[in-house]
């Protein structure tokens, strides 16, 4: 079982998934629109002549869940889905941290905005356990995944980690977050 949380802090239990998940709503409804950074975190979005700015993302629009897989080995996989009403600008990544251990991030970045249609997902995968890294890891019970808005929802999580690393930004497909 994973665990997933909302900003309000309300836990409830999710099936993990059968490792096959289908494109994102999300993504299909942002194909069209190609995004325009604006200052403030936000994106502008033009469709034909009509110009539509969308907000980042924050807190209290999104439930993340956490969901350790079996393929790739120690890895985990992270959805954040917009339970909002509105359309929101996901950014490039959500910065992980498991009891205060932040976890990496990969150089070299790029691709967003990841607009989130309400309804829409996208998943991010972490690598638990970096065996060639100095030390020897810690047990933890939460994780925390920090916005771009620098809002964070924390998931009660137990899991092992030993020198994290966020593996991919956001991605439409659970198969995406977990290729690399």
């Amino acid at each position: 079982m994973a665990d997933c949380a909302t900003s309000s802090g309300d836990h409830a239990a999710a099936a993990a998934p059968s490792g096959r998940t289908a494109p994102s709503a999300a993504h299909t409804g942002a194909a069209a629109a190609r995004p325009h950074h604006l200052e403030g975190g936000r994106h502008q979005a033009k469709r034909g002549m009509v110009q539509t700015q969308v907000p980042i993302c924050r807190s209290a629009q999104l439930e993340v869940r956490a969901t350790p897989v079996d393929r790739p080995l120690n890895h985990l996989l992270i959805n954040a889905r917009n339970i909002s009403g509105a359309r929101c600008d996901l950014g490039i990544i959500g910065r992980a941290a498991f009891d205060g251990i932040a976890a990496g991030t990969p150089d070299g970045l790029g691709g967003g905005p990841h607009i989130l249609a309400p309804g829409g997902s996208h998943h991010e995968g972490v690598a638990l356990d970096r065996q060639d890294a100095p030390g020897q890891g810690t047990h933890t019970g939460t994780l925390t995944v920090r916005l771009n808005s620098n809002t964070a929802i924390k998931v009660p999580l137990k899991t092992f980690v030993h020198a994290p690393a966020v593996t991919t930004p956001w991605e439409p497909t659970a198969a995406d977050a977990l290729s690399r």
